[in-house]
């Protein structure tokens, strides 16, 4: 990220050449070495989808595989179908459900990959090492 420190993140879902990542708050030492059984891993930052690029070519190192935490909420959107002309509520996988009301639909968003790009810089803004954009907003839960 900056300053030799490296963020946590953990892919809660493998999509279509994407995944949906949970990222942490905490910041380790680049060349620190971890126990994956003592980072914290129920209470993300974000909840993003993103490419899987940075993760295929090795720039977003693995540390390891570990069970995703039931504290992190499972994310729903909300995608217009027409006709009949109305928002319904759609899973990270694209299923369709549901008709929402429009006060339901006013509390979701419309399912957006971010890029990777985006992700760190974002992270830089959060900790300080760059400015805070209003669009990383969109990143946080």
């Amino acid at each position: 990220m900056a300053d030799e420190k490296i963020a946590v993140a953990q892919i809660v879902e493998e999509l279509s050449g994407n995944v949906l990542l949970a990222v942490f708050p905490m910041l380790l030492g680049a060349g620190e070495g971890v126990e994956l059984e003592a980072v914290k891993l129920d209470d993300p930052i974000f909840l993003v989808e993103t490419m899987d690029l940075r993760i295929k070519e090795g720039v977003w190192r693995v540390l390891g595989n570990c069970e995703v935490s039931s504290e992190i909420p499972a994310p729903s959107y909300k995608v217009w179908v027409e006709p009949p002309g109305e928002y319904r509520r759609q899973n990270i996988l694209g299923k369709v459900g549901e008709v929402l009301s429009p006060e339901q639909a006013a509390t979701l968003r419309l399912q957006k990959s971010f890029s990777p790009a985006v992700i760190e810089t974002a992270l830089r803004g959060l900790h300080g090492f760059g400015p805070w954009r209003a669009a990383f907003d969109e990143l946080a839960l």
